[in-house]
């Protein structure tokens, strides 16, 4: 069976390579070739992430133009194409659709709710015709189920065991280290809880780990900041004690996938999170972390597992143990093959 993935982005790109280069070797084995054409080169991310507005739309111009071309002349090759989330960002549903007719079987996926970025304009019905539309629909929370229709199947993103040894460090900072994980584009979370952190630094002594992140805070808060590397991230996370997913109730916010929360229960921390759809589907709580609601609860939680080493170890071992049973590769390979065999 021949798949095309029309990815956003290469494999530089994390919700590309999390959502589907890296199940390649999963499909490979489950009679599914794979070819993959993402939207976006890298040349578009380097100009997206240095804040080159000029150069950034340039480009998207060139590589829109560019994929038009590709779907066009080639889609007679493929028995099933996978799109993610749309095929041209910013364009009607109606320009969309154009194209889409040249698709015998599609499907599309989303890790993050897309449709909040045409809710208040002319577009906002673009997102769910598509999903009615589609031969599927794979989600990553299953908070879509209630906002939209078609046949949607729930497809977390998941993490490669393989990449996360379970590291059984007997010796770690004395002083207890709190630590997030992101990109510079999502750092502004951390605001959220400035404040309860600033005050809890004035009589609990503790460490914010910042990996991928450069944003200044409170002077009170003590603060390492970490280039991330895909060779040291699995070792960073499991030297911290507690991981923290600070996020705001919004519509945006509601379809999030709680990836963070996976790379942390994966390396055998404890978290805590804001009590979001994902997060709440993720976390056991209690069992493996703590989903909270106000400021208040995020001091009070985040305190208690502070002073509580053996609360911190077996929440890391039952986070370890979730991971391990439901959001691995090794898990959803298969079963991500047999969705697109069984559905296009």
């Amino acid at each position: 069976m021949r798949v095309l993935f029309l990815t956003k982005y290469s494999e530089k790109g994390a919700s590309s390579r999390y959502r589907f280069y890296n199940y390649r070797k999963y499909l490979e084995e489950n009679g599914i070739h794979p070819s993959y054409r993402p939207l976006f080169g890298n040349s578009y991310l380097n100009q997206l992430y240095r804040g080159n507005t000029v150069m950034k739309n340039l480009l998207a111009v060139y590589f829109i133009l560019k994929r038009m071309v590709y779907i066009v002349f080639n889609m007679k090759k493929y028995d099933h194409v996978v799109i993610e989330a749309e095929l041209f960002p910013y364009f009607s549903y109606g320009f969309d659709y154009f194209f889409l007719k040249r698709i015998s079987s599609f499907s599309l996926d989303f890790d993050d709710n897309i449709s909040a970025n045409y809710r208040n304009t002319s577009r906002k019905d673009k997102i769910p015709e598509l999903m009615k539309r589609a031969s599927f629909v794979t989600v990553g929370n299953r908070w879509y189920f209630s906002e939209f229709e078609g046949n949607l199947i729930y497809l977390p993103t998941v993490i490669d065991l393989c990449h996360y040894s379970w590291y059984d460090l007997q010796e770690k900072d004395e002083v207890p280290v709190i630590v997030w994980i992101g990109s510079p584009s999502t750092q502004r979370y951390l605001s959220l809880i400035e404040d309860t952190l600033a005050d809890l630094s004035g009589h609990q002594d503790f460490k914010l780990k910042i990996i991928g992140g450069n944003i200044p805070l409170d002077p009170k808060i003590r603060v390492e900041y970490v280039k991330w590397e895909s060779s040291s991230e699995n070792l960073e996370l499991a030297k911290s004690d507690i991981g923290i997913m600070p996020l705001e109730d919004s519509y945006w916010e509601k379809g999030k996938c709680g990836f963070k929360l996976i790379q942390y229960m994966a390396s055998g921390i404890a978290v805590i999170a804001s009590d979001l759809p994902a997060n709440e589907e993720i976390i056991e709580n209690s069992v493996s972390g703590f989903v909270v609601k106000n400021h208040q609860e995020w001091s009070v939680k985040v305190a208690e597992l502070l002073k509580n080493k053996q609360l911190r170890l077996s929440m890391g071992k039952a986070g370890r143990k979730a991971v391990e049973e439901k959001y691995s590769y090794q898990v959803w390979g298969k079963k991500y093959s047999e969705i697109i065999k069984n559905n296009k």
